[in-house]
């Protein structure tokens, strides 16, 4: 069973999507970890402490991209200049879609992967088209 997910696993992060994929989940799970921490441990307002998450979630992901999942040799700067660009959009969408959805009585974790999810494709093109060329 176990050799049987890890050939499946294997097969599923072949291509940048699936690492991609693989990226966002370690980086959701350090985001919606740092927001548990912040907010619900400490007490600190919900949007700050989302956006504090949010940010700290941001060099393991980067690093991860660009050398794993899109296996980028471009010039980094600009790429860090371009994703921070990305950053700072999902930052606000972020905050703005936790804030909605926690406002339409959605748990602070539940609307934290409900804002993820609405953000993920829109991501993935903008690394792919635009970011990791």
């Amino acid at each position: 069973m176990a050799s049987v997910m890890s050939v499946a696993l294997s097969r599923a992060i072949r291509g940048s999507a699936g690492r991609f994929l693989a990226v966002g989940l370690l980086s959701f799970a350090t985001d919606a970890g740092l927001l548990f921490v912040f907010h619900g441990v400490f007490g600190i307002w919900l949007p700050l402490a989302t956006a504090m998450a949010f940010i700290g979630a941001f060099v393991a992901n980067f690093g991860l991209n660009r050398a794993w999942a899109f296996r980028s040799d471009g010039a980094v700067g600009r790429q860090l200049w371009r994703y921070l660009a990305l950053v700072l959009a999902n930052l606000i969408a972020t905050i703005t879609l936790v804030s909605a959805f926690t406002a339409l009585g959605l748990p602070y974790l539940v609307a934290k992967a409900a804002s993820t999810a609405t953000l993920v494709t829109i991501n993935y093109a903008a690394s792919r088209k635009w970011i990791f060329l």
